[in-house]
């Protein structure tokens, strides 16, 4: 069989281009010190590679889901340490009228200084973040708490001291849930999102100031929550019937109710301390998925290296031999 100098040539452009792919190849690789810049060069290791980047997705939404809640929690907390010394305050001013020795004139200067740590206490559960209201639960968009005609204070469109154990109970619960790395379920039946998987982060108000009713030693039914236990005692200093007795019984529900407070900021941080739990955790597995990801995409800089240089060695070669198998022509002679 003759081999004309065209079947030589093309043979020759055929293999010179092979060897160019290749050195481009080696060249991506050492540039980006990927194995494969196609999923089609390799698809074992493209698959395990999506399913690695699929992780370190989830895991950096987890862990930005852990900071915002941590945030809100802390805003709550500040709050709470605010309100907390509010009713310090207040504690001091209903033992001083207590007082038996104290004049009308007296109780009513302290019954004026209750009304304004009512008011600060007041705004305070109201506070407002970043367009958020703290302490809504899953209410963040309107002011949670109201104080209706009769004086008495109002949360999320319910008064306090109407609501029975059980829809307090409810209002409770009512928070909103992040995800971070629960498994996420959701009820076969009605199609919602087990809460027990996600993780809720608010802290509703219902639970800090109290709710319902409740008989004190005189045998008077009066409301439980923080705002209007203030104003009862109020107006207990400021009425000329003013007794001891029925102050103290009613010092002694505030104090009670403040209890509620100490108990919110402990929750807190509760939850804030698993957070940093979940968070470390996280952070582990994703050192371990960017370990798993580099073993799989990876290349070793210096074995890339070396191969980048034997197939530009090669590449050379092929370009000197050609000039040898091909023969020349009239276009080489021309200027």
């Amino acid at each position: 069989m003759r081999i004309t100098s065209r079947m030589v040539t093309k043979q020759f452009v055929r293999s010179l281009n092979d060897l160019s792919l290749g050195l481009n190849r080696v060249n991506n690789q050492v540039i980006t010190g990927r194995k494969f810049s196609k999923s089609s060069e390799n698809t074992t290791a493209a698959v395990k590679g999506f399913r690695i980047r699929r992780d370190l997705s989830r895991a950096d939404s987890y862990l930005r889901n852990i900071e915002h809640a941590k945030s809100s929690l802390s805003d709550a907390e500040s709050a709470l340490s605010h309100i907390n010394k509010l009713m310090s305050d207040a504690e001091e001013r209903i033992i001083a009228g207590l007082n038996g020795t104290q004049s009308k004139e007296v109780r009513d200067i302290l019954s004026e200084e209750l009304y304004h740590l009512q008011q600060q206490l007041y705004q305070t559960l109201n506070s407002n973040t970043a367009d958020s209201y703290t302490f809504g639960g899953a209410n963040t968009k309107n002011r949670p708490f109201e104080v209706n005609g009769d004086g008495k204070l109002v949360y999320n469109g319910y008064i306090l001291n109407d609501l029975s154990p059980a829809d307090a109970d409810e209002l409770g619960k009512k928070s909103l849930f992040v995800d971070i790395g629960l498994d996420v379920q959701f009820d076969a039946l009605t199609g919602k999102i087990d809460e027990r998987t996600v993780f809720g982060y608010s802290v509703p108000g219902v639970n800090i100031v109290g709710s319902g009713s409740i008989t004190i030693p005189t045998g008077e039914t009066v409301s439980a929550n923080l705002y209007d236990l203030i104003d009862e005692l109020m107006k207990e200093f400021k009425s000329d019937s003013y007794t001891h007795t029925r102050a103290d019984a009613l010092f002694g529900a505030f104090q009670s109710a403040k209890e509620r407070i100490l108990s919110g900021i402990t929750s807190i941080g509760a939850k804030t301390s698993y957070l940093t739990f979940m968070a470390d955790r996280i952070e582990v597995r994703t050192i371990d998925l960017k370990e798993r990801q580099v073993d799989v995409e990876g290349i070793d800089p210096a074995e890339a290296i070396i191969h980048f240089e034997s197939q530009k060695f090669a590449y050379n070669a092929a370009l000197q031999m050609g000039g040898q198998i091909l023969q020349p022509t009239v276009f080489d002679f021309m200027k």
